[in-house]
């Protein structure tokens, strides 16, 4: 019966319609319009740090599995990819761009379709660079610098969803012009252990370097190594009598230290304004950051003391009801992995990675519909860029 009805076709329309007839058709016979396609894709992301575990735990695999396995099954309770199976591989960055570099060559062999991650903006200037060669696209909420990444022409499929740094900088110059402040000094820490990664504050540092001479304005910048240098010459050489503000780009605890010395030296006396750039602090310890456990009354009192000076510039977390049973299920599949979240919603890097499978799916379903290729990454990172959606995190991707 199938066959007499294509012979038929074939003598009214020619061979073209006769092959097109006979795909159809078999397409019904099989049960649907369309075949189930088979969709791979890669996390790239760190399961153990190469240096300890408490490098990059912010975005560290088990944190961020439960995330993409709840957007997946997002995707599948809402039919968005409805003849698409889906399959998920983990792969360990090491939070290294060597690292998740061969990851990628290994998941191309396997013919991936779609990288999620890495983090760490040398992990993925690296990997996008080769991402785009083979038209694979790659999601990320990390790639925090414009240095890397200004420039789409050899990283095309690419599409960052996260913080920008140089944004932050922005947001800190325009406090500066509104305070009239312009004798500035901007200090950032050296590479050291941290839980986003290990360049973190060299990102910072560049990123201060660039938007201030984007935006001619004047600023002494300097970085600090707490090995090398003391916190008294840091202050009353580097800052003294010539800068009135200072800007610190450092981790907590060093934040801390620095500020204690700042009122030991009288430099909380009126004279100066310390900016804090703090990003990731849980919701506890930004109620109290002066606040150490371990330490001793008088030190904790300095700080408090000294944290009267000091102007905080953070992230606004989300609050809407959504999002804290979107934290609340990602602890709960966490299980003993959890540890890292405390008593707060998960952080941003962790909602992000949620976000970036809807926002994958949505811009795949297009693909799809405009009857374009699973494998046209070009297409779909297109689809991906410019537009607005509901996620978990963000509402908005640019």
């Amino acid at each position: 019966m199938v066959v007499s009805c294509c012979q038929s076709y074939q003598k009214v329309n020619g061979i073209k319609s006769w092959m097109y007839a006979c795909s159809l058709l078999f397409g019904l016979i099989i049960g649907g319009s369309y075949a189930v396609q088979n969709l791979t894709i890669c996390v790239l992301a760190p399961k153990l740090s190469p240096y300890n575990d408490t490098d990059c735990t912010f975005f560290s695999l088990p944190i961020i599995k439960p995330a993409v396995t709840i957007g997946i099954e997002k995707v599948q309770s809402l039919k968005i990819l409805p003849h698409v199976d889906i399959q998920v591989v983990y792969k360990n960055s090491q939070c290294s761009d060597i690292d998740a570099t061969i990851a990628a060559f290994e998941m191309k062999d396997r013919k991936v379709h779609m990288f999620f991650g890495p983090m760490n903006d040398m992990a993925v200037n690296s990997v996008a660079q080769y991402a785009s060669r083979w038209n694979i696209p790659l999601i990320t909420p990390g790639a925090m610098s414009a240095f890397y990444f200004e420039s789409k022409f050899d990283k095309h499929t690419l599409t960052r969803i996260g913080l920008s740094y140089d944004e932050v900088v922005r947001v800190v110059i325009d406090i500066l012009h509104h305070y009239d402040w312009y004798k500035v000094k901007v200090i950032f820490e050296g590479r050291k252990r941290t839980p986003v990664f290990p360049e973190y504050y060299d990102i910072a540092g560049e990123s201060f370097r660039t938007v201030m001479m984007e935006r001619q304005y004047e600023a002494e910048i300097n970085s600090y190594v707490s090995q090398f240098q003391s916190l008294e010459d840091l202050l009353t050489k580097k800052v003294g009598f010539t800068y009135s503000v200072v800007v610190l780009c450092a981790s907590a605890d060093s934040v801390r230290e620095i500020m204690i010395k700042a009122h030991e030296l009288n430099f909380d006396n009126g004279e100066y304004v310390f900016l804090n750039i703090d990003l990731f602090s849980s919701k506890e310890d930004s109620e109290k950051p002066w606040y150490r456990e371990n330490d001793t009354t008088e030190r904790n009192q300095k700080a408090k003391k000294a944290y009267e000076a000091l102007m905080t510039v953070t992230l606004r977390k989300p609050t809407s009801p959504e999002y804290r049973n979107f934290s609340e299920e990602v602890k709960k599949r966490a299980g003993n992995d959890s540890f890292a979240y405390g008593e707060d919603e998960v952080n941003s890097f962790v909602g992000a990675f949620h976000d970036a499978v809807i926002l994958y799916a949505l811009a795949l379903n297009e693909t799809l519909a405009n009857n374009r290729s699973i494998t046209n990454g070009t297409e779909i990172t297109h689809r991906m860029w410019n537009r607005t959606f509901e996620g978990e995190l963000f509402q908005a991707i640019t």
